[in-house]
């Protein structure tokens, strides 16, 4: 009788780990079926001091290329002074950002409207991002042609009318004439409704 009992255990215990160790295919994260999405045309802006995000979080895709909100809640994001960001909305005293630039997906959150700057004359001589759009790059100041770039990078150095890039999918920095930069970033942007 023991071993009736004690071989119908391990017949059940074999079945519940069966059972809870079957692939059941990848998971997604979930859509909050309240999150709507829409299309903004954002803003410029250059951020004036170091500065903190609020309520950071990205927005993704899920397999069939529908937006999805993810928070950020327990991550620390830091905006460094002249960073360029596309504001997305102004709330009264707060502004909802995109970073202009960077990794994907783009870091999104909320800061103080005092933190930011809509005067394009600060972009040329003070902005950490830019974009090269059809520009010779140079080894050095006045030094050997590289070739023609294209993208958007970071600026590393000001050098009189110079500046030294990083450039992704370059292999190393570049000196580009600082007059050859735009800093007109793509403004048009899928977010949260509010």
């Amino acid at each position: 009788m023991k071993k009736h009992i004690l071989s119908t255990l391990m017949i059940a215990l074999i079945a519940i780990l069966v059972v809870g160790c079957t692939d059941k295919g990848p998971t997604e994260p979930q859509q909050e079926p309240e999150d709507q999405f829409a299309e903004y045309t954002g803003k410029i802006a250059i951020i004036t001091e170091d500065v903190v995000l609020k309520d950071p979080y990205v927005i993704t895709v899920d397999s069939d290329n529908n937006p999805v909100y993810q928070s950020l809640e327990n991550e620390e994001y830091t905006l460094n002074k002249n960073d360029m960001v596309i504001v997305i909305e102004e709330v009264d005293n707060e502004c909802r950002v995109a970073q202009a630039s960077g990794d994907i997906p783009v870091i999104r959150g909320t800061i103080d409207k005092s933190k930011l700057s809509y005067d394009e004359s600060l972009f040329k001589d003070n902005a950490n991002q830019a974009i090269v759009n059809g520009a010779m790059s140079y080894d050095g100041i006045d030094g050997n042609e590289k070739g023609i770039q294209y993208g958007t990078g970071y600026i590393l150095e000001r050098k009189e009318d110079w500046v030294k890039m990083s450039i992704p999918m370059q292999e190393s920095e570049l000196w580009v004439k600082s007059d050859s930069l735009s800093y007109d970033f793509d403004t048009s942007i899928i977010d949260i409704k509010n």
